[in-house]
């Protein structure tokens, strides 16, 4: 009960902080419009009919059905044909200056709102999520460039780096080729940059230099209520000292990992206030979600590799597929490490190039020389074979399927890749259907294959509920004196406008997916989850929201306020007022821009919520 009245505030929290976005910036055409002695006759949060209100002089207060902005209704901005002369304390009445101070006036409120409000934050101090780098994924620019787990990143192109998010924003807007990241390394005095070369994801809709979010390096934990870890008696805020049986030379971050995706149970050593404890997290099973095979396939792809004196030395390249290590066959993620720390005194990699098989000699290694052979190898899954790894307890399992088996028909139709596989299964899941299976499963040493069938029906995977995390690497971000407030306030408005700008040449110059946009839901996901770190944080996404606002309503489309300045601009230049013909259909264009883009921005939401 307790939880659920705190979703229900923190949902009143977000609607009532974007409520006071709009609320400013209305405000602010409000203030104008009776500075310049204009009377106003409504003013309003939200569209469409009235909830409830009131009226206190001419102007009737109210909230209206639709959350999706507001608006202030002058007297004689719509004229609706008649021509007269306006009177005194009507808009048309007003110089070209008037209205121009009255249009621009829920914008200025925006910026103002943001001048004062992030310089009040900053001294008390805003909570970010370290900009710290976490395991870089392999063949990277960040692994490339050798950026070990836990280097700080300073800045991007010379802009300052606050939070993680910070990190994906200054590459994926840099807009140039290479970018320069000042980071500071673990153990390092001094701070260093390093030129890299982003790489475009297309499932991001971005230019990326591959970043992995980090784990708190003290390894505190968050626990859902009523999970398992819960119930092991573990509670957020605990530390996390070590897990029992996992690889030493590991970050504790890949041993959890490690566990998790066996699907076993977590044993562990633990710490509350400076006391050290063990717990056992026995996960919960169940078969959820959409019906799978339950296959895979090898995870001994090499994608890429770093050219340092051992990795040289082995003659490897890029397209190989490492089989095995001294007989140790190289399956799934982490198999290639365990075979390295087991080879103490030398053994064989087996190594397939194309359609030859040949043997390597690896040296004897240390557990040092181990874990850097493997972190310079760019493994990945092997999507052109067709032999297979099978989940534990999936439908191939399940079917008599065994690791390493080599897809050759399903349902009597050759396969070339995992692809068809793919493909074909898709197909039967649909269709609520089995299929039959024919593999060549090797046999023992010196014989011959065999060519086994199986019937494979499609079931739900199982999966494992543990209820814990590692938080993120959090910290405060607090002014020194009121003069240090200011400027970073200052810095943070106009940060926040020369993204804006740049988001919007990004999509131009096709360098940023449209898909990137967001609208309402996106806005009230943001807001939800700021709202959840505080009340500070969620003050700090609002300046940026009303920093946002500002930008968009000053760019020159007619129906929002850049229209109607553009069109105070050009009646100042030609000495007149822009025709009521050019201005009603430019009036009809921008509505159905506005249109769309309210359409395309919701459709993506709801593909973000999809996926």
């Amino acid at each position: 009960m307790l939880q659920q009245l705190q979703s229900l505030w923190i949902i009143l929290e977000v609607v009532l902080g974007v409520g006071l976005v709009i609320f400013v910036h209305e405000l602010g055409h409000f203030l104008a419009a009776r500075w310049c002695g204009v009377r106003v006759e409504v003013f309003s949060l939200g569209f469409g009919p009235r909830l409830f209100g009131w009226q206190r002089g001419p102007t009737r207060y109210q909230v209206a059905a639709v959350p999706l902005g507001g608006y202030v209704r002058m007297a004689g901005e719509e004229t609706g044909g008649e021509e007269r002369e306006p009177r005194p304390d009507e808009l048309q009445a007003q110089s070209v200056g008037g209205r121009f101070l009255i249009f621009s006036g829920g914008v200025i409120a925006n910026v103002v709102f943001g001048l004062l409000v992030f310089p009040i934050l900053f001294a008390v101090g805003v909570p970010f999520h370290s900009p710290l780098l976490g395991a870089a994924p392999p063949g990277s620019p960040v692994w490339h460039a050798g950026l070990a787990e836990g280097t700080r990143v300073l800045a991007v192109n010379g802009s300052a780096v606050h939070d993680f998010t910070d990190i994906h924003l200054e590459v994926a807007l840099s807009g140039s080729e290479q970018c320069d990241v000042e980071v500071l390394e673990p153990g390092a005095d001094r701070s260093r940059v390093v030129r890299l070369t982003p790489e475009y994801e297309p499932l991001l809709g971005f230019s990326t230099i591959g970043v992995s979010s980090p784990a708190d390096p003290e390894h505190h934990l968050a626990i859902q209520p009523e999970s398992p870890a819960a119930e092991a008696g573990l509670r957020t805020g605990d530390r996390l000292l070590a897990v029992e049986g996992g690889l030493a030379g590991r970050s504790l971050r890949a041993q959890v990992d490690a566990v998790l995706s066996r699907r076993e149970p977590l044993r562990g050593r633990f710490e509350r206030n400076g006391e050290p404890f063990e717990a056992v997290v026995q996960p919960h099973l169940e078969r959820s979600g959409s019906p799978l095979f339950g296959v895979s396939t090898p995870f001994n792809h090499l994608l890429d590799l770093r050219a340092t004196p051992l990795v040289t030395s082995l003659d490897l390249a890029p397209d190989d597929r490492l089989l095995s290590v001294a007989g140790r066959p190289i399956l799934r993620h982490g198999d290639l490490l365990e075979a390295l720390l087991a080879n103490t005194a030398g053994a064989r990699l087996a190594v397939e190039r194309g359609a030859s098989r040949r043997e390597l000699t690896l040296p004897a290694l240390t557990a040092e020389e181990a874990h850097a052979l493997n972190a310079d190898l760019a493994l990945a899954n092997d999507l052109e074979t067709t032999r297979l790894t099978l989940a534990s307890g999936g439908a191939g399992e399940q079917a008599g399927l065994l690791d390493g088996d080599r897809v050759l028909t399903m349902d009597g139709a050759e396969v070339a890749g995992f692809d068809d596989i793919r493909r074909m299964v898709s197909a039967a899941v649909s269709e609520g259907r089995s299929m039959l299976v024919c593999v060549e499963r090797p046999g023992p040493i010196g014989s011959e294959p065999s060519f086994p069938t199986f019937e494979v029906r499609p079931m739900p995977p199982i999966s494992a509920t543990y209820g814990l995390s590692l938080q993120p690497p959090t910290y405060v971000l607090r002014a020194d004196n009121p003069l240090e407030a200011a400027r970073l306030g200052v810095d943070a408005c106009w940060k926040f406008v020369e993204q804006a700008i740049l988001m919007l040449k990004g999509i131009a110059a096709r360098e940023v997916s449209g898909k990137t946009v967001g609208g309402i839901i996106t806005i009230g996901v943001a807001a939800h989850d700021f709202a959840l770190a505080g009340v500070v944080k969620l003050f700090f996404f609002l300046c940026i929201l009303s920093m946002n606002l500002a930008f968009l309503n000053v760019l020159p489309i007619p129906l929002l306020d850049g229209g109607h300045l553009l069109f105070l601009l050009i009646e100042k230049l030609k000495g007149s007022p822009v025709s009521e013909r050019i201005m009603s259909y430019s009036q009809l264009v921008g509505l159905v821009f506005i249109v769309t883009l309210f359409l395309y921005v919701i459709y993506n939401d709801l593909q973000r919520v999809i996926s």
